[in-house]
C-alpha cells in the first residue's frame, strides 16, 4: 500500500490550507468525560438533518453509555477536505463519502482499514446485500461501511398513460404497465413525446439527458461492461457499450438536437415544484428510491393528496398504491432475457488513515448499522436498505410505495456497483464530456467517441498506476 504522506503529490489536491474551511473547533460546550469523535458529512438540507437526529440519538444512548460523542459537521467538498487532512495529519475520526471515491482512496493509503472492527462487532458478509458488501471490499480489505444505499429504476407517470392509453395500445404496448424492454421504452416514449409545429419539444416521453444523473451507466442496461478488471484496460469499444450510446444518442436524432438542448434548458430544478416529471413534460425517467420524497413534498398530488402532511404510512400499502399517478419499475434492458439491472449506489462511511479514536469511531458506524437505526435513516431518506435482512414494517409502511422494487433490484444478480478502478472520478467526468458531445453533435460517430474516452482514460490510469507502484517500491514517506 502506499504512504498516507504521498497523497497529496499523487493527486494533486487543493492546497492543505483547506482543512482550516471548518473553522475553529470549540470544546467548550462538549461533554468533558466522553471521547469526541470527529464526523464529516456531506450532506444538506432535510438529509443533514435527518442524519443529525441519528446522531443525537446516539450520543443519548450507546454514546452515553460507552462514554463517546460523536461531533456531527455538514460540509462541501467532504472527499477533497477528507483527504487533504487526512495527508495533513488531522483527519475526522469519520468521513461520509461518495461509492465513486472509495477506491481512490484506498489506493492512496487514506483509509484504515475495518476487517478487525467489522468482526468484533460481528459485521460480516452476511449483514449486507452482496452488492453492497462486495463495493465495500477492495483487494482483499473492507475499507468502508453503508450510512444509506439506493438503486435505479424507471419512475412514469401513470395519468399519463392512461390518458394516452390508445395511443399506447396503437403502438402494441399495455398503458397499465411499465415498458419492459427498450424497443418498448422507444415506442412508448415516441407515443407519448408532443411536439409543435416547428419541432419545439412540449413533452417528452422519454429523455435520456433528464435528468441525466445516470447516463455514463447507460452500457450496463444493453449487457456491456466498460472496464476489464482481469487485465486492467477499458472496454469503451466493445460492441455492446457502443451500442448503448448509440441508442442514448438516438434521442437527440430523433428529437433533434437543439430541440432537445432548447428543452431541456427551459426545464426547472430538481428540487423545485417545477421538475419536469413533476409537472408531466418528462413521462418517463431514471431515478433513485429518495423520487418518492420529492413528489410527497412538491406534488403531493401525484400522491393523490391535497398536501404533503395527508400522508399515512401506516394505512395498508394495497390502499396507498391505488391512489398514486406514478409507479416504480425496473428500467428496462436491450437484451432478451436480461433483467432487474440496476445501478446499486451508496454513501460511505469511511475512517481516515491516522484517525484519533477508530475504535469509538466504529462504535458509532456499527449503531447506524443495526437494522432497527439503518431502517430509520433510509426511511427517512426514502431509500431501501443495504442490510441482508429487512423488517415487514419498513416494506409495508416506507415513505416509498415501490420500496420492494428497489429492494429486489438491490437483490439482483444484475445489480452493478461502481467500477473498482483508482481514478473513477476522472471517469466519471470524462465519460460526461463524452456523452454531451454524443447528445450535442449528432454527427460524431459514438465508436470514434468511445475510443477517444477510452485512449485518454487508458492513459490517465497507466500513469496513476505507474507513479503509485514507483512510490511503493520506493518506500517514499
Amino acid at each position: 500500500m502506499k504512504p498516507v504522506k504521498s497523497i497529496v503529490t499523487a493527486c494533486l489536491i487543493i492546497p492543505a490550507i483547506a482543512i482550516l474551511a471548518f473553522g475553529p473547533r470549540s470544546d467548550q460546550d462538549l461533554p468533558k468525560d466522553r471521547v469526541i469523535v470527529d464526523y464529516w458529512e456531506k450532506w444538506t438540507a432535510d438529509e443533514e438533518a435527518q442524519m443529525r437526529e441519528i446522531v443525537n440519538e446516539f450520543n443519548d444512548t450507546v454514546g452515553k453509555d460507552k462514554h463517546i460523542y460523536v461531533r456531527y459537521v455538514s460540509t462541501s467538498s467532504v472527499n477533497q477536505k477528507t483527504l487533504v487532512a487526512t495527508a495533513a495529519g488531522v483527519p475526522p475520526d469519520i468521513a461520509g463519502m461518495w461509492d465513486g471515491n472509495l477506491v481512490q482512496f484506498a489506493e492512496l493509503n487514506a483509509l484504515e482499514p475495518l476487517d478487525e472492527l467489522a468482526a468484533e462487532y460481528g459485521i460480516t458478509s452476511a449483514t449486507y446485500k452482496p452488492v453492497y458488501w462486495n463495493a465495500c471490499n477492495y483487494h482483499g480489505h473492507l475499507y468502508a461501511l453503508i450510512s444509506t444505499p439506493s438503486t435505479i429504476a424507471l419512475h412514469y407517470n401513470t395519468k399519463i398513460f392512461a390518458d394516452n392509453a390508445d395511443k399506447l395500445r396503437a403502438v402494441g404496448l399495455d398503458p397499465t404497465r411499465a415498458p419492459a424492454t427498450i424497443d418498448e421504452l422507444d415506442r412508448c416514449a415516441k407515443a407519448l413525446d408532443v411536439v409543435d409545429e416547428k419541432g419545439h419539444i412540449i413533452r417528452s416521453g422519454y429523455l435520456p439527458m433528464e435528468p441525466g444523473w445516470y447516463v455514463t451507466s447507460t452500457h450496463l442496461w444493453f449487457g456491456g461492461e466498460i472496464w476489464n478488471p482481469a487485465t486492467e484496460k477499458f472496454t469503451f469499444t466493445d460492441p455492446k457499450v457502443v451500442a448503448a450510446y448509440a441508442w442514448l444518442q438516438s434521442y437527440s436524432k430523433r428529437l433533434g438536437k437543439d430541440a432537445v438542448s432548447e428543452f431541456k434548458s427551459g426545464t426547472g430544478n430538481f428540487d423545485s415544484p417545477q421538475n419536469p416529471f413533476l409537472i408531466g413534460s418528462v413521462v418517463m425517467e431514471q431515478q433513485g428510491p429518495w423520487m418518492a420524497n420529492y413528489i410527497l413534498n412538491l406534488k403531493p398530488s401525484m400522491d393523490g393528496l391535497a398536501d404533503s402532511k395527508g400522508d399515512d404510512f401506516n394505512l395498508p400499502l394495497a390502499d396507498r398504491l391505488k391512489r398514486l399517478q406514478w409507479a416504480a419499475a425496473p428500467f428496462p434492458s436491450a437484451v432478451p432475457g436480461l433483467k432487474d439491472v440496476t445501478v446499486a449506489n451508496f454513501d460511505t462511511f469511511v475512517i481516515p488513515r491516522g484517525a484519533k479514536h477508530p475504535k469509538e469511531a466504529f462504535e458509532f458506524m456499527a449503531y447506524v448499522n443495526r437494522q432497527d437505526v439503518m431502517e430509520k435513516l433510509c426511511k427517512m431518506h426514502s431509500k431501501n436498505s443495504p442490510l441482508a435482512k429487512v423488517s415487514r414494517d419498513f416494506l409495508e409502511h416506507h415513505k416509498n410505495p415501490y420500496i420492494q422494487v428497489f429492494e429486489d433490484l438491490a437483490n439482483s444478480p444484475n445489480a452493478h456497483s461502481v467500477p473498482q478502478i483508482p481514478i473513477m472520478p476522472e471517469v466519471g467526468t470524462e465519460m460526461n464530456q463524452m456523452i454531451q458531445t454524443l447528445v450535442l453533435h449528432t454527427d460524431v460517430e459514438p465508436l470514434t467517441a468511445l475510443q477517444n474516452c477510452q485512449d485518454v482514460l487508458q492513459k490517465k490510469y497507466d500513469k496513476f498506476m505507474e507513479i503509485q507502484k514507483a512510490r511503493e517500491a520506493a518506500g517514499v514517506e
